[in-house]
């Protein structure tokens, strides 16, 4: 009863938030932010004696400059980039035509509707179309430059008065579980600032490796290749393979057997991450299944987009740390719930050690 209950909560609530799904997703955004600024405000008010209100906009104003900084150096770059990207769209296009053309000579019953679906393809309507999406890009960075200035300005307010925000959360619930509900927060503020940590060193080593790569193998528009990997790198599992395709495809414009070298890179550069990185940079604070990450990336990413996409696994990780406290089996337990477990599933006992 209480299952379903919750299930029809969750629901009314989704249909009653729909309409406002991007502002929940940058209230959201913003929360985690400053959840991640939380501990350097601290320290920072710790050293300087500083009040708090002129630390936390301190540092906020800090992190905008930081970022403002970022974009005048990489956007006009990284535009130039893609506008060049689109206008080769056509050359790509006639080199795929012709290349099925010329295979297509040699099955006689492939030919025809080969040729036929080529002649059917408008080159200049989809031409025109890849060019109206990169004009697009102008309200598309504005639009983002004013989320990420609510983004910010959500975080500043949630840094300036932390207090009433966790002691509404406390009131909530009864006396006799608000010390658990008190652990959860300060759990789930550990396990977000170690996510967000480790996220900015992966992203960095990643970005740079993936655009020395690109560079040392002849590949044009590296830094925008390297950017999209960094970006990309919020996305867990799909995320690497779906920075690889593009550049693979550009290489193999070029020549075939590149395209090659460009995969063994970028999985190169996913092992150096999986076996060097994420081992030292999250020091297992993050222990999920690869099953429930996937899982909360396409549910947030469905409900909330881009965004979505980006908190899921911070919000997961508060999930994680609120189950782990309110679930925690009493001593004993874990390891018959092990035994059970692998009952069911039939699986063999691990040897003794």
């Amino acid at each position: 009863m209480r299952l379903l209950a919750v299930t029809v909560s969750a629901v009314l609530l989704y249909l009653f938030l729909r309409p406002l799904l991007t502002v929940v997703g940058l209230f959201l955004l913003g929360t985690l932010l400053a959840a991640v600024l939380h501990l350097p405000l601290t320290w920072l008010q710790e050293r300087t004696r500083l009040p708090r209100g002129v630390a936390a906009v301190a540092l906020v104003l800090l992190l905008a400059a930081l970022g403002a900084a970022a974009l005048w150096w990489l956007l006009p770059i990284l535009l130039g980039q893609v506008v060049e990207l689109a206008e080769g769209f056509p050359g790509a296009y006639a080199q795929v035509r012709d290349t099925l053309l010329r295979l297509a000579q040699r099955n006689p019953a492939l030919a025809e509707y080969v040729r036929h679906q080529v002649e059917r393809a408008d080159l200049q309507a989809m031409a025109a179309q890849v060019l109206m999406q990169v004009g697009l890009l102008g309200t598309a960075l504005v639009r983002a430059l004013l989320a990420g200035l609510l983004v910010l300005v959500v975080a500043l307010y949630s840094l300036l008065y932390p207090l009433p925000l966790v002691r509404g959360l406390l009131i909530l619930w009864p006396p006799a579980e608000r010390q658990r509900v008190a652990a959860s927060v300060q759990a789930s503020l550990h396990k977000v600032r170690a996510w967000a940590g480790g996220m900015a060193v992966a992203m960095l080593a990643v970005g740079v490796l993936s655009m020395l790569a690109l560079r040392l193998l002849g590949v044009p528009y590296a830094l925008l290749f390297g950017v999209i990997a960094a970006l990309l790198e919020v996305v867990p599992t799909l995320g690497p393979i779906l920075a690889a395709l593009l550049p693979m495809a550009v290489a193999f414009f070029q020549e075939p057997l590149r395209a090659l070298w460009v995969a063994l890179a970028f999985f190169a550069i996913q092992q150096v991450e999986n076996n060097l990185l994420v081992p030292y940079i999250f020091a297992g604070a993050l222990r999920m299944h690869p099953v429930l990450v996937l899982f909360a990336v396409l549910m947030m990413g469905t409900l909330f987009g881009v965004l979505g996409v980006f908190v899921s696994i911070p919000l997961l990780a508060v999930v994680q740390a609120v189950v782990q406290e309110f679930a925690r089996p009493p001593g004993g337990e874990t390891q018959a719930a092990d035994e059970q477990a692998r009952n069911a599933l039939e699986m063999p006992r691990p040897p003794a050690a």
